[in-house]
């Protein structure tokens, strides 16, 4: 085994990380070329070795994958690729899916209206290392975050850049009521991903889902039948049944968090 920056894996090991993660997931070539947003052609010339995947693809690999030593090392080299290393941004990918969402670090969230969103503001104020999220007027136009226009944004939610390393499969809802306490008060900002919308993949994490006419966020539990249902915290509230439909209610995995404080 050829080890290489860092006691890492060299790049040609790539093609063998992903025969094995196509294994674990039980998915062929054009699955899991369907959930990257790919073609077929470009999995395999990835595990024959003819190209290595992007860092942006190693991170949603990552992703895909479970927690552990692949999850780490995909994570490790897409990082080693585009020069960030920090354990911050680190442990904002890795734990971010293996104990559930994480909290921003910090107390404070910026928010910024569009309007005041330029290159200019970026580098007057020296904000490269973060990553400006749409926050969403109404989550009900939640969905492929590349389909929302400028409309649907209250604003942009500003986060290190590791905690959302790929801004357009990445929304901002707001939490509304308090079916979600104490982990997610009313007003509270969460981080979705809307690359993670396979109930198999998201059994007990926090999701975003259409529920009737509007959008909910809530622990996510998939019974043995399929069926879906949405957990709350507060148990106050009821456990909602999500009917079979033909298309997939959820709308993304959350990622991270942030609460107002006190």
């Amino acid at each position: 085994m050829v080890y290489g920056v860092k006691g890492f894996l060299v790049p040609k090991d790539i093609s063998l990380q992903i025969k094995e993660l196509r294994r674990i997931l039980d998915l062929s070539q054009e699955q899991l070329a369907r959930r990257l947003e790919v073609t077929k052609k470009t999995v395999a010339e990835w595990e024959q070795g003819r190209q290595p995947p992007s860092p942006e693809r190693l991170l949603q690999l990552a992703k895909l994958a479970p927690p552990g030593e692949m999850r780490h090392w995909l994570t490790r080299h897409a990082l080693l690729s585009i020069g960030a290393e920090t354990n911050l941004v680190l442990e904002a990918l890795l734990n971010g899916r293996t104990g559930g969402p994480g909290p921003l670090p910090g107390g404070d969230l910026r928010v910024v209206a569009p309007a005041d969103w330029s290159d200019r503001l970026r580098a007057l104020e020296g904000l490269d290392h973060y990553a400006a999220v749409p926050l969403l007027r109404d989550p009900a136009a939640a969905g492929a975050a590349r389909a929302i226009s400028e409309s649907d944004i209250e604003g942009y939610v500003l986060v290190p850049y590791g905690w959302c390393p790929d801004t357009q499969n990445f929304t901002c809802l707001r939490v509304r009521g308090d079916s979600m306490t104490p982990i997610l008060n009313d007003g509270a900002i969460a981080g979705v991903d809307h690359t993670q919308r396979d109930p198999a993949l998201l059994h007990q994490q926090l999701v975003a889902a259409r529920y009737e006419d509007g959008v909910t966020i809530k622990w996510l539990e998939r019974q043995p039948d399929g069926a879906l249902l949405l957990v709350p915290e507060n148990k106050s509230h009821a456990t909602l049944h999500l009917p079979r439909a033909e298309g997939n209610p959820i709308i993304g995995g959350v990622s991270w968090y942030w609460n107002r404080p006190n």
